[in-house]
């Protein structure tokens, strides 16, 4: 007998379960008495329990977690470590006891130890000893750390959710079968993607197994991994991509041939989809998916004919959108325009540096050639992810984590790392690291309102570089969940940041620009690390370049002519070439991405947007009020402008696009910056309609530019995961942050208008509500195009999630709330159809208000929730303090607007 039923369970409902089974005349009931969501055994305090270490071990499978109970033993490099269990091993034994609540070891030699709270080292001499927490012991080939211990504990089921992006769970299942007098009960735990072995229970003389999980199905032919390869991006763990090489074997058909599989392309057999999906840790085996879709043509041409009627939308005569377009030509209202003032700023900060006149360090550190250090910049390195760029990125990027400048003390960023990797001596006496914080400051022994501090000030021995002050409050802080840090944590974390970035530019650590001939990874390798590392004579190469310019340099320093060390910065620059050949980037991609490095567009632009967006928004004010005011050419000009920062802003995103390979919207900077693109584009589209509009969409540019460079933004060109190289998923995600920027204007519009409520009175009444009747309209619009690009760009996900998995929708939390997201606007702009619940104050309310859904689709899925979108990693960030605030003036604001709501 074979039963098989689907279960939905949910943490959040009652689970109910209950069934009666029929076996030869015997009836078998089964009843489900309790569910438990991401559940897993793991060791509980129990006062009828055990002994139980838990151990973070280094052996011979590498680093890992055990739990040892009385009877059980781990086999690390060099020795065993065993908690009674009586037998012999031919290594050393490490002998873990307990007495009474303590927990002793007894090694047969000298154990070296390290308090991980306290970084104080110790020999510990064979013998019995304590076995403290937090504490690692070292033979010469292993090492262990008592993570937990519990004098009295048992294996129970916890539920605890499981980490990282869509890490699976499983669940727990409490089963009670009867019959009869006789019942039993039985827990089984399983999740989709695994087949449960099952349990066997016994009622009587009847034998049952029961499993929970998915179902195994045979497939009426065969695939045979014949090959797994995978790619890394140069120099780093990062998958670049990877692909099975198979051999399908069919001899009901008489087929058999070889196919390879990689991320978005599949193998089509007889309706079955093979999709690469994963791979085994040990890269010998590949995890596949499959699915058999006999509807796939006529989901693609649904979507085709739900997309361009959804685009119809937009052209239809007798639309909605035409219908708003022939209103806003009805409405007599003279167009507002504005005079543009644009005042170039340049902001220099002067760092505190300690005595600047004639000191000799620092002349020291400004010494360095400009010219010589832009050909500097013009090396090829290779970052932590495998990405080859310019030294020029590289140090712009050194610049603005330690001092949040593109310049320092008049040198470029070029000039700074070259001096501190060549005069470490100098630069570690110069205040250039940026603190900020009174306790901070009051840590290190610097004044309560210094900006900087010397990277010597840091520790209480500089010249031996040890007594790091920081040391015992950085460590607190890391070991907070980031929701609870406060801002004194979040402020000391980075402080520690940039003093070890400072560290690893001192030691050349963080510059690796030497490739390891013929690796296969294509890895380079930092000075040291090359000399260590490398081949004799290979490394003897590197020695002898690295010395000649390090020697050159220090010529130059001293007698002005720094052709030398053009010469010797020429030889490293054409061994890169030779030996990292099958890596390094064209001469005329580095030559844009320095030129990017330079220009700084996106930096550059929002205040000019704001500039022009706020004169805009002010002087339509103005002529609402005073109709007489006179302002055509004011408007041209400014119109103008926003052409030629438009102009500059696409420049940069396809400098960017260049540069990096892929579409510039992968990251949370990019999208952003696109957002702010797509944002000024509809301000275009509707600008000869109002030119408030055009001066909502820039200040709201401004914004979206200004916020992508906060702190917690990231800039860094990256490289991209392997499922997110498709050509389906350029499409998909270009319409939606496409979406957002309309969306956004339309939120922006709704604000202006609750403004222009307030601002009424008996004297302009009639003009201010004319006014708000054409922003509404062309808010409306707004809103239309951008529900059609997020309703579109959600179908083309729908391609892509089913041309990379098989599936077209799984619930992740960006798709939901992207739905959302689609049902809220829906909500917004059919809401002129139900009666009683539409009016000019209405609409701009919930227009403004709706934005929040997309706020929630953008960042609170990127950086809180994890999903194949946000590829998030570990705790979620705490909430800027400025929201609350945010929706607190948005309130205010609303309220204030209430009282003069109406409009004829």
């Amino acid at each position: 007998y074979d039963f098989k039923e689907n279960l939905f369970l949910s943490k959040r409902t009652s689970n109910a379960f209950e069934r009666t089974l029929e076996i030869d005349g015997e009836q078998i009931h089964v009843n489900l008495d309790s569910y438990m969501g991401d559940a897993r055994y793991e060791a509980v305090a129990d006062p009828k329990g055990e002994p139980l270490f838990n151990l973070m071990v280094t052996g011979a499978q590498g680093a890992q977690q055990v739990s040892l109970k009385k009877g059980e033993f781990i086999e690390a490099n060099d020795v065993v470590i065993d908690f009674d269990s009586n037998k012999t091993f031919d290594k050393p034994v490490i002998a873990i006891s307990v007495e009474g609540d303590k927990a002793y070891l007894n090694a047969p030699m000298t154990l070296a130890t390290l308090s991980m709270d306290t970084q104080k080292t110790a020999a510990l001499n064979g013998g019995k000893h304590p076995m403290t927490l937090r504490t690692l012991f070292q033979t010469a080939q292993s090492g262990f750390v008592l993570r937990e211990f519990l004098p009295k504990a048992s294996m129970q089921l916890v539920s605890k959710p499981a980490k990282g992006p869509m890490m699976q769970g499983h669940d727990a299942l409490t089963l009670t079968l009867s019959s009869g007098d006789k019942k039993e009960s039985v827990v089984v735990l399983g999740s989709v993607g695994e087949v449960d072995e099952g349990k066997k229970i016994a009622l009587g003389d009847t034998h049952i197994e029961i499993a929970y999980g998915s179902i195994e199905r045979k497939l009426p032919f065969a695939i045979a991994l014949r090959d797994f390869e995978l790619e890394r991006y140069p120099g780093s763990m990062s998958p670049a991509s990877y692909a099975s090489e198979v051999t399908l074997l069919d001899p009901a058909n008489q087929e058999k041939f070889d196919f390879r599989i990689y991320m978005n392309h599949i193998l089509d057999y007889q309706g079955f989809r093979f999709f690469q999906s994963s791979y085994d840790q040990d890269e010998m085996g590949t995890v596949l998916s499959v699915n058999r879709d006999p509807g796939t043509l006529i989901t693609y041409i649904g979507y085709l004919l739900l997309a361009i009627g959804m685009f119809g939308v937009l052209i239809v005569k007798n639309g909605r959108f035409n219908a708003l377009g022939e209103k806003l030509k009805s409405l007599d209202v003279k167009k507002t325009a504005a005079s543009l003032a644009i005042i170039l700023m340049t902001l220099g900060t002067t760092d505190s540096i300690a005595a600047e006149g004639e000191n000799p360090v620092i002349k020291t550190a400004k010494g360095f050639d400009k010219a010589h250090a832009e050909q500097f910049g013009h090396l090829i390195v290779q970052d932590s992810s495998g990405r080859m760029k310019p030294m020029d990125t590289l140090s712009h990027e050194i610049l603005a984590k330690l001092n949040r400048n593109d310049t320092f003390m008049g040198l470029s960023s070029n000039q700074v790392v070259l001096g501190m990797m060549l005069r470490p001596d100098a630069w570690r006496e110069i205040a250039m690291i940026r603190t900020g914080d009174k306790e901070i400051n009051k840590l290190i022994g610097l004044p309560e309102s210094a900006k900087t501090a010397a990277f010597s000030q840091f520790f209480e021995f500089p010249d031996e570089i040890s007594g790091y002050k920081l040391a015992q409050m950085v460590d607190e802080a890391t070991r907070k969940a980031p929701g609870k840090r406060d801002k004194f944590d979040k402020a000391l974390l980075q402080v520690d940041e940039r003093v070890n970035v400072a560290y690893m530019v001192y030691t050349g650590s963080l510059i690796r620009m030497w490739p390891k001939p013929a690796d296969k990874n294509h890895k380079w390798d930092a000075t040291i690390e090359a000399l260590q590392s490398l081949a004799p004579k290979e490394a003897e190469i590197v020695r002898l370049l690295a010395i000649g310019y390090f020697g050159s340099i220090d010529e130059a320093m001293q007698s002005g002519d720094w052709s030398k060390a053009d010469e010797a910065l020429a030889r490293i620059d054409k061994y890169q070439r030779f030996v990292g050949a099958s890596v390094y980037p064209s001469d005329t991609k580095v030559k844009v991405e320095i030129l990017y490095n330079k220009v700084n567009i996106f930096e550059q632009l929002w205040p000019l947007y704001f500039v022009v967006g706020f004169t805009l928004l002010i002087l339509s004010f103005i002529k609402i009020i005073k109709p007489t005011f006179r302002e055509a050419w004011l408007s041209k000009v400014s119109f103008g402008l926003l052409v030629l920062f438009f102009a500059a802003h696409t420049a940069g995103l396809a400098m960017r696009w260049y540069i990096s390979g892929h579409a510039p919207w992968s990251n949370g900077y990019e999208s952003m910056i696109y957002i702010g693109w797509a944002s000024v584009l509809a301000g275009f589209i509707f600008s000869r309609r109002s030119v408030m509009t055009m001066a909502a969409t820039a200040i709201m540019t401004g914004l979206i530019l200004f916020v992508a460079h906060l702190n917690w933004m990231d800039p860094q060109v990256t490289n991209l995961v392997p499922v997110l190289q498709s050509y389906w998923l350029t499409i998909h995600v270009a319409m939606i942050t496409a979406s957002y920027g309309f969306l956004g204007l339309g939120a922006l519009l709704g604000m202006i208008t609750l403004i222009l409520f307030i601002l009424k009175n008996p004297a302009n009444s009639d003009r201010l509500n004319l006014a708000i009747k054409e922003l509404n309209a062309i808010n409306e619009m707004s809103l239309i195009i951008g529900l059609v690009l997020l309703t579109v760009g959600n179908f083309l996900g729908g391609v892509w999630a089913n041309e990379s998995w098989g599936r077209y929708w799984g619930w992740d939390p960006k798709e939901t709330w992207a739905l959302v997201t689609i049902l809220v606007y829906a909500v917004v702009i059919h809401l002129r159809m139900i009666k009683g619940a539409y009016s000019d104050y209405i609409f701009s309310v919930v227009s403004l208000l709706a934005f929040t859904s997309v706020l929630m689709t953008y960042f609170g899925v990127n950086y809180y929730l994890a999903g194949l979108h946000s590829y998030a990693k570990g705790d979620p960030v705490p909430v800027p303090d400025f929201v609350p605030w945010t929706y607190a003036v948005i309130a205010i604001i609303i309220a204030m607007a209430y009282s003069k709501r109406a409009t004829r």
